[in-house]
């Protein structure tokens, strides 16, 4: 399974529909990476695997954004080979501290060994999950400077609709507000001070357009459903 590369400028895609098909297809046409949505995505335990192992069919590193910040759920993601890891909802040092350490085994952190998946994959069991968290709400926002500080933290990714809502605006207001763009480059501007890759969902092209051009430097999305009915709306509309 190959290791997830998100310094410079990755583009990955977005899985939320469970199915080993569906992830094998958008393995199969060159992002850099793909997310496994498990937090707001349809995606269980039981289909978790089987897209993982779809996914490392076509070379494409993947990455599973947990339902929460536990060991639990960091743990098993890892164990059925995701290449790392995105923890939504982070909002202080401990959380970020807490995330790393569910990444890593003793004694750098709290990980479970066992035999896993990783066991018969060719990777170093013993090398640690790539941890990004995620910076969503005013509470992480505030704790953002330090939580660029946490020991063997690999990236911070964004979630701009939550990010929205949380700094007291509309969801459409995160398109539309010049204070909002600001708000995401000044995001971007201290993780690339800090050095760590900084990441946010996108919902179209050209919100990666205007994502890089704020300073972030990785992107990902849209979720594969989204791409499916938009283009279905479109067929049926040129059909008419």
């Amino acid at each position: 399974m190959d290791q997830v590369r998100l310094a410079g400028d990755a583009v990955g895609g977005w899985l939320q529909l469970p199915g080993p098909a569906t992830a094998e297809l958008m393995g199969s046409v060159g992002y850099d990476f793909v997310c496994v949505d498990t937090q707001h995505g349809l995606i269980g335990d039981d289909a978790l695997l089987p897209m993982l192992q779809a996914l490392a069919a076509t070379g494409t590193p993947s990455l599973v954004r947990v339902s929460h910040n536990g060991l639990d759920v960091i743990g098993r993601a890892l164990d059925r080979g995701a290449s790392g890891v995105i923890v939504p909802l982070v909002e202080s040092v401990e959380q970020a501290a807490a995330a790393v350490s569910a990444c890593r085994y003793p004694p750098h952190g709290t990980r479970s060994f066992g035999p896993t998946r990783v066991s018969w994959s060719g990777r170093d069991v013993l090398a640690p999950g790539l941890c990004a968290v995620m910076i969503e709400t005013a509470a992480g926002l505030d704790a953002l400077p330090g939580i660029l500080q946490v020991d063997g933290l690999d990236a911070i990714f964004v979630g701009p609709s939550d990010l929205a809502l949380g700094t007291g605006r509309t969801l459409a207001e995160q398109d539309t507000d010049p204070a909002y763009d600001e708000l995401l480059g000044s995001i971007a501007a201290r993780c690339g001070a800090a050095g760590l890759p900084v990441g946010i969902y996108c919902a179209s092209a050209a919100h990666v357009r205007r994502f890089r051009d704020l300073g972030f430097t990785w992107f990902a999305g849209p979720a594969e459903g989204v791409l499916l009915r938009s283009a279905a709306a479109t067929s049926l509309r040129e059909s008419r």
